[in-house]
């Protein structure tokens, strides 16, 4: 009887340490607001996992900006700041066991202004959209150099990496290709298109997870998938810049 006692109360401790190791991650950080350095005091912190964006944890921000949300599992999430008279803040997360303890560092809230000119109301693009399993970035949203290649844009999306030897990570997964409105371009070479593509010809980017080659060609799921990085053009500027590219690289 001791035996069955026992047994049935180690199953229990385990079975209960297995499930509270499910939730062992907390997220950190600071808001403070972009002009005037202040603590953004009582805003909205919210995690939202993907790719449905459930509600998964959220906490407002204490006198001086801070916050640590309660723990959750790992996973892909969205990070939501949002705050009376500013813009809200997207950052999208790549969640680790290995790191229990995520820090976001100190998010600054730009103001929530509108420019009035000649009757148009004009207000800065957001810089990220969530849809489903896909991040939708708006390329207006990011400063860049005049004359910049696709990879100074890259350079500055939340959660994108580029290493010295020009492989790119976007939230911890390896980039595989790269394409056009749907499309493989420079062959889906990554590094091709990071030195190739102008950003002034970009109006949006996306980034998924889709079917592997031998998925795709044999019609059978091979559980692989691929991170991509797909690009629409701007109206107009896709049939002469491709044009001039065709010429320069050849028909491959």
């Amino acid at each position: 009887m001791k035996k069955v006692i026992i047994g049935t109360v180690l199953l229990l401790t385990t079975a209960l340490s297995a499930f509270s190791q499910t939730k062992n991650i907390t997220v950190a950080g600071r808001v403070i607001e972009d002009d005037t350095k202040e603590p953004a005091v009582q805003a909205t912190v919210q995690l939202l996992s993907l790719p449905d964006s459930a509600f998964a944890a959220g906490i407002a921000t204490t006198a001086q900006g801070y916050f640590t949300l309660p723990k959750v599992q790992a996973g892909k999430y969205v990070l939501k700041v949002s705050y009376i008279g500013f813009q809200p803040t997207v950052l999208p997360l790549q969640l680790s066991a290995q790191n229990p303890n995520k820090n976001v560092g100190t998010l600054a809230l730009k103001t929530d202004a509108v420019m009035l000119a000649e009757a148009v109301i004009t207000a800065e693009a957001p810089q990220v959209q969530v849809v489903e399993d896909t991040l939708m970035y708006n390329s207006s949203a990011y400063r860049t150099p005049e004359g910049a290649m696709l990879e100074e844009l890259v350079k500055k999306l939340p959660g994108a990496e580029i290493d010295d030897d020009g492989n790119v990570k976007i939230n911890g997964k390896e980039l595989k290709k790269i394409m056009v409105d749907g499309k493989e371009f420079f062959g889906g070479d990554v590094k091709t298109g990071l030195k190739n593509l102008p950003v002034e010809m970009i109006d949006k980017l996306k980034t998924y997870d889709k079917q592997s080659d031998l998925a795709r060609i044999t019609g059978i799921d091979d559980g692989e998938e691929e991170t991509v990085l797909d690009l629409t053009v701007k109206k107009g500027m896709n049939r002469g810049w491709f044009g001039n590219a065709d010429a320069a690289v050849g028909t491959e």
